[in-house]
């Protein structure tokens, strides 16, 4: 039996809608595997040198971020960075964090947190020899800077007071030590893997893709609802 134009016209529309909604559901399904990646935790890979794997006057590749660092050098500037979220701490504690610049060899610098900051300065000479993990420069202030202060822990802030190369984003240090390997020690803070936030949990978007995908289905089904119907009821398919 011949269709008419108007149910044609219908399949036409179902069709788009239908792959719309695939498409949608596709899209949350995305979203559910980027929830799931976001909880998992990887494990790292041995320390590397931070000259292996960044280069100063150069943003931070993707891959960098978050790796186990080793770096050596003689510090040459200190600064406060007030009202500092710790890192894994999920609560709405804040501390004044203690960043130094570390000189490397070649006039390359790079910002490193060394801890909590102490009420009296630590003095620190020579070469020292730091390891830790390799952050994303901050992009958002965390307080009003002054006088020796980082509004944020961002070498762009600090690039007009040194005519060193500095290296894009900061170590937060786990271990200092002297040349001769005297260890160095402060109030140290954590030092995880960032995370990426993801909104949603997983089975709240795999609930949105049977969701999608059931209304592609329907919509799908209808013209040939409507005619099977016409057709039950005794009404004649127009020609």
């Amino acid at each position: 039996m011949k269709r008419s134009k108007s149910f044609f016209a219908q399949l036409l529309v179902a069709l788009l809608l239908s792959l719309t909604f695939i498409g949608l559901g596709n899209w949350q399904l995305n979203r559910a595997r980027d929830v799931k990646a976001s909880n998992q935790v990887i494990a790292d890979a041995p320390r590397i040198s931070l000259e292996i794997i960044a280069d100063a006057n150069s943003n931070l590749a993707p891959d960098a971020i978050n790796k186990l660092v080793s770096v050596s050098g003689k510090y040459v500037k200190t600064f406060t960075a007030p009202q500092q979220k710790l890192p894994g701490d999920k609560s709405s504690n804040k501390a004044n964090l203690e960043v130094r610049l570390l000189e490397l060899s070649g006039a390359r610098g790079v910002l490193v947190v060394r801890g909590v900051e102490s009420l009296e300065s630590q003095e620190i000479t020579g070469e020292i020899k730091i390891k830790g993990r390799l952050y994303p420069r901050q992009t958002a202030d965390s307080a009003k800077a002054g006088e020796g202060e980082l509004s944020r822990i961002d070498p762009a802030l600090v690039v007009g007071q040194t005519k060193l190369s500095l290296f894009d984003g900061y170590v937060v240090a786990t271990s200092e030590a002297t040349k001769l390997g005297e260890e160095i020690l402060t109030t140290r803070i954590a030092a995880p893997q960032l995370k990426s936030k993801v909104p949603g949990n997983y089975w709240q978007h795999i609930s949105y893709v049977f969701i999608w995908w059931l209304m592609a289905l329907i919509v799908l089904l209808a013209p040939f609802y409507n005619s099977m119907k016409e057709r039950q009821s005794g009404g004649k398919v127009a020609l």
